[in-house]
């Protein structure tokens, strides 16, 4: 579609692979979480709440100035997309992460989520 504004890339340029998996993940492992959270806590308002606070508040509260927040937001969905998706060179930050570090937080929140999930349903469930 952006291709006929003369703005698109192909997929065969350097990088536009990782941004198109990394977007298409993105959706399915914020769910994960907060099907995780919806499951400790059990109640659909403050689920929704929660994980719009976990998801997308704390990311934005987050920065990268000091190395306690620096950590933190390196383990949100959020933070791990924006380091997938960046293009051209890298911006100097006082703490940086690699791209791997960014595919790690993805797999370990979902695989995360999935157990935590399995865990509090059956241990509630039995």
């Amino acid at each position: 579609m952006l291709a006929e504004r003369g703005v698109g890339l192909p997929i065969t340029h350097p990088g536009a692979l990782r941004l198109v998996v990394a977007s298409a993940l993105l959706a399915p492992v914020c769910a994960l979480a907060g099907a995780a959270l919806g499951t400790l806590l059990r109640r659909s308002a403050v689920s929704v709440v929660g994980s719009v606070v976990l998801l997308l508040l704390l990311p934005s509260v987050l920065g990268d100035r000091r190395h306690l927040t620096a950590v933190l937001a390196h383990a949100t969905p959020l933070h791990a997309w924006e380091r997938l998706v960046a293009a051209g060179p890298a911006v100097v930050e006082p703490y940086p992460w690699t791209v791997g570090g960014a595919w790690l937080v993805y797999a370990l929140r979902a695989l995360g989520a999935m157990v935590v999930a399995v865990v509090a349903v059956r241990h509630r469930d039995q």
